[in-house]
């Protein structure tokens, strides 16, 4: 099985490469995507984008099913015009049934190979990497709309900031599990974030679902651009997060974790005709009290099926001189976290 990764990566061609190449002249692939088959064939999907005269972009792509030890790189430019080149990678998808057999060859032949960029976006197809990746999504070509639309929720949503490096040092290391965007095809020209999937050492287990990445991303990364929906009464608001701040504090000896989470936040929607201003203080409670439950509700999670996409043990490793690592798996399962939230709004286009 390690074969078949370390050949999808296309490296063996990019080796001590330093010819000088005309544009035109190359395939220069921008996309990929792996799917399993079974245990020795696999099918791989190389997308290149072409520009026509009137510089529209136009996908072209290279889809095969071989067995997992034959050259990629071979067959790929056998059916190419021009030698193929992975340098301008931008997104690489994974399918579901890849990702839960292991994907380590993969991770680590791409994290070695110096012609891969670091800013790489690495995804999991709910689908097919083949049937995602041939959908029809925008007029820049498919895989500059899926890597902007990955940028674009890392910035402005809920997906906590990644790429290939911060990927592989998740990956390589043993106190936090990794996670990675997953990608749901909904309409042959639409598709959307659908949750995050965590590995445990090289393999999928275990998936955030989209409703919880709000919070999910309020424990691992700043989230300055994220709204939740509140009740009140029986009214419905949203809040757009605006700033915010966490801290996490360990203690050994009572095997408690506090967390400290502060937020500031504006009004952007209100179900009712006006917000009153004496209701601001029980908003505000709301959704305090929201964002500590979600928050238990989702580690509590984490620790019934053994996972630590937050860097639990991290902490303790780093807070704690006597930190005892043949334990932990036993101990992180008792943990108990209290969690403090603090929400300040600080103003409403919907007041009275």
């Amino acid at each position: 099985m390690k074969k078949l990764f370390i050949l999808f990566i296309f490296i063996p061609v990019l080796s001590g490469c330093v010819q000088t190449r005309v544009i035109d002249n190359i395939t220069l692939v921008n996309a990929g995507g792996i799917d399993y088959v079974d245990g020795e064939d696999i099918r791989i999907t190389a997308l290149f984008t072409l520009y026509n005269e009137q510089k529209q972009a136009e996908d072209k792509n290279i889809t095969m099913t071989m067995h997992h030890d034959a050259g990629i790189i071979d067959h790929l430019s056998r059916e190419a015009t021009a030698p193929v080149l992975i340098g301008g990678l931008d997104i690489l998808v994974i399918d579901m049934k890849t990702a839960k057999t292991g994907i380590f060859p993969i991770i680590d032949t791409l994290q070695r190979e110096p012609s891969v960029g670091s800013r790489l976006y690495l995804s999991i197809s709910d689908t097919s990497a083949n049937e995602l990746l041939l959908g029809n999504y925008g007029s820049e070509g498919n895989a500059k709309f899926i890597s902007n639309m990955i940028e674009s929720n890392i910035k402005n949503r809920d997906i906590p900031r990644t790429n290939l490096h911060m990927f592989a040092s998740d990956f390589f290391q043993k106190a936090k599990d990794a996670y990675l965007p997953i990608l749901k095809k909904v309409e042959q020209d639409k598709i959307k974030i659908d949750g995050l999937g965590v590995f445990s050492k090289d393999k999928l287990v275990y998936k955030i679902p989209s409703d919880d990445m709000f919070y999910f991303k309020l424990l691992v990364d700043k989230h300055n651009k994220g709204s939740l929906d509140v009740k009140i009464k029986d009214k419905g608001a949203t809040i757009q997060n605006i700033r915010s701040r966490s801290s996490i504090k360990t203690n050994m000896k009572t095997m408690t974790v506090d967390i400290h989470y502060n937020m500031t936040g504006i009004i952007t929607k209100y179900t009712g005709k006006k917000l009153k201003r004496e209701f601001i203080g029980e908003l505000t409670k709301n959704t305090e009290r929201k964002i500590e439950r979600k928050l238990n509700q989702l580690l509590t999670d984490f620790q019934n099926h053994g996972v630590d996409p937050v860097g639990i043990q991290r902490k303790f490793i780093q807070q704690n001189r006597n930190f005892n690592h043949k334990r932990w798996e036993e101990e992180y399962k008792n943990i108990t976290f209290n969690i403090h939230s603090k929400v300040t709004i600080s103003e409403s286009g919907t007041l009275e």
